[in-house]
């Protein structure tokens, strides 16, 4: 059984520890997922022995370091909380105004294109993340903390023992005190895209060929504040009069387009942060892979934008082809673990990349938990191995089902209320109470939340039916998604972090009740939009059987849609509320939908 090498194995003469041959636990990687984990261990388990190896000297390159500044809630969380930074993130961050979205491509006037976002900072916290200004930081709190940093190092090798020796770590560039090998009982790959031990071991999941299937981004940072509400005229009063002035900056602003949407990121550094991000069946890679045909793209697909940036130097220009990826595994019986984008590469669409760190993060302490007490089981490892990859691949395919139709106002913000509530009400209570991490916990969870994953694939066929049928009846200016009643209350009943166990499984139950709900409601907005002469099909059903909506009349008797398989709840609550955010164009709806709108 084995303690943690502060429980009694000398391994050098040093008080500081930076003779050190063998520790506890080698991160190979010094960015934000390595750095993280050794802030976490370190709070968690401070007795642990921690080196972190990186190529990269202090101080850091601030603003162009890394991409992923952007975080929501669930990462927001594990920064805060898990790692103790709220009054940090607060007083070298930005905190941020939610995701903002402006859709209909960018041939539309900024004025005139559908608007969704806040109005206003909510109750609960997330952040716009100066990367490397973070790293920095982070890496001074970890070596006072007591972990031992080696910078400007590169990891050459990593020799796996196959049994319960140690593993070697084999180093060149700026050589340890203790010299070039360094033995861990664990090992984490925190090496980002280099995924080091993934080629190694061959454990990279085959991806398919196709270039509906590929996705690239090209980004980069500007210096200066780039704010959305100087691309429009000041003379749009009504525009203007919709979020105070000024505040529209502070979102993660998405502009939306068929198969692409741009990032703009403010960073407390004073600089900008601009992305591309697109489909590459509908915009090939080499039309934006340097920072000239960028320009250009932006010319041709967001031309307001494009003008404002024109003359301005970029810090710096990245790319990424082809960029999202999974694993056969990421973590192992035999003490080793992938994290951040050493191990998968989510789609960056929802800002998911704290979040998947902070899962992966935990898990490995947990594992290295149960291994030290002689805990750690196969079942264990292949349990967290299915959660992780699981939630990746799904949320990797959930997020780039609609690239093609990003333009489409109504469907994307039927789907994206869709998706917040998921997130909301499912993955943040994970992070929140370590549900996860509680195999008997979890069991008690899947029993109540079973059905889910059917009716979220229920939701995905509704999406691309309506995208491809739609005439665009239903259309909005603006409207601030937390103004829903039902959105704002799920929001705040779920983000909460102080709940007993019985509470979190009773959230889970009225969750499942809301989300059915909701999926009959977008149901019928559907109907109204693509199907109005069968509206009346729906004036005296109160319940339908919500996982076999979908928008073939022909088929809506024989897949079972007017036999609810649940008790009936009110579903046109929520119709009624999700409904008065939208015009209508043409709808013969419009007359007597039977449904008393007030």
């Amino acid at each position: 059984m084995h303690g943690g090498l502060a429980a009694g194995v000398v391994v050098g003469n040093s008080a500081c520890g930076h003779e050190r041959t063998e520790y506890d636990l080698a991160i190979c990687g010094g960015g934000l997922a390595g750095l993280t984990l050794a802030r976490q261990i370190k709070l968690q388990q401070p007795h642990w022995s921690v080196v972190l190896i990186d190529s990269a000297d202090r101080p850091l390159m601030e603003a162009g370091h890394k991409v992923g500044e952007s975080t929501v809630e669930l990462g927001a969380y594990y920064l805060a909380e898990k790692l103790q930074l709220a009054e940090y993130l607060k007083e070298r961050h930005f905190v941020k105004l939610g995701l903002r979205y402006f859709f209909g491509g960018g041939h539309v006037s900024l004025a005139e294109r559908p608007e969704m976002g806040l109005s206003s900072f909510p109750p609960f916290d997330s952040y716009q993340i100066d990367r490397g200004r973070l790293e920095n930081d982070l890496r001074d709190l970890i070596a006072q903390s007591g972990v031992v940093l080696i910078e400007g190092a590169k990891v050459e090798q990593i020799s796996l023992s196959g049994d319960l020796s140690f593993h070697e770590v084999r180093i060149s560039g700026r050589i340890h005190e203790g010299g070039n090998t360094l033995r861990a009982r664990w090992v984490v790959d925190a090496s980002g895209r280099r995924r080091f031990l993934q080629k190694q071991l061959g454990l990279t999941k085959e991806k398919s060929t196709s270039r509906a299937r590929q996705f690239s981004s090209s980004w980069f940072r500007l210096p200066g504040r780039i704010d959305i509400d100087n691309l429009v005229s000041t003379e749009k009063v009504p525009w203007h009069d919709r979020v105070p002035q000024g505040l529209r900056y502070f979102s993660t602003t998405h502009l939306m387009g068929d198969g692409y949407w741009v990032w703009l990121i403010p960073l407390s550094s004073d600089y900008t942060s601009v992305g591309i991000v697109a489909n590459e069946l509908l915009h090939p890679f080499s039309s934006f892979s340097t920072y000239a045909r960028s320009l250009t793209w932006l010319e041709s697909h967001e031309p307001v934008l494009a003008a404002h940036l024109a003359g301005r130097e970029p810090l710096d220009f990245r790319v990424m082809h082809d960029y999202s990826y999974s694993s056969k595994q990421v973590f192992s019986q035999e003490r080793w673990a992938c994290v951040g984008d050493a191990g998968v590469f989510v789609d960056p669409f929802y800002s998911p990349g704290t979040n998947m760190i902070g899962f992966a993060n935990s898990i490995v302490i947990d594992m290295m938990r149960l291994d030290f007490a002689g805990e750690l089981t196969s079942q264990r490892v292949e349990d967290y191995n299915r959660f992780f990859l699981g939630m990746n691949d799904s949320l990797t395919a959930n997020t780039q089902l609609p690239y093609p139709f990003h333009g489409h106002a109504m469907v994307m913000a039927a789907k994206l209320i869709w998706d917040f509530c998921n997130a909301w009400g499912f993955s943040c209570p994970q992070m929140f109470y370590g549900t996860y991490l509680d195999p008997s916990f979890s069991q008690h969870l899947r029993q109540t939340t079973a059905r889910l994953f059917s009716l979220i694939q229920t939701m995905q066929r509704l999406w691309l039916e309506w995208a491809a049928l739609s005439p665009s009846r239903l259309t909005y200016d603006f409207f601030d998604y937390l103004q829903l009643d039902f959105l704002r209350d799920m929001r705040s009943r779920n983000l909460q972090c102080a709940k007993s166990r019985e509470q979190v499984i009773a959230d889970q139950a009225e969750n499942m009740e809301l989300v059915e709900q909701l999926a009959q409601a977008l149901f019928l907005l559907a109907v109204e939009d693509v199907l109005p002469e069968h509206w009346d099909t729906f004036k005296t059903l109160p319940w339908l059987n919500a996982w076999r909506i979908g928008l073939k009349p022909e088929s809506w008797e024989k897949d079972g849609l007017f036999r609810p398989v649940s008790p009936p709840a009110d579903s046109r609550r929520i119709y009624r509320e999700l409904r008065r955010c939208f015009g209508v164009r043409d709808s013969p709806c419009t007359e007597d939908r039977g449904i008393d709108l007030s």
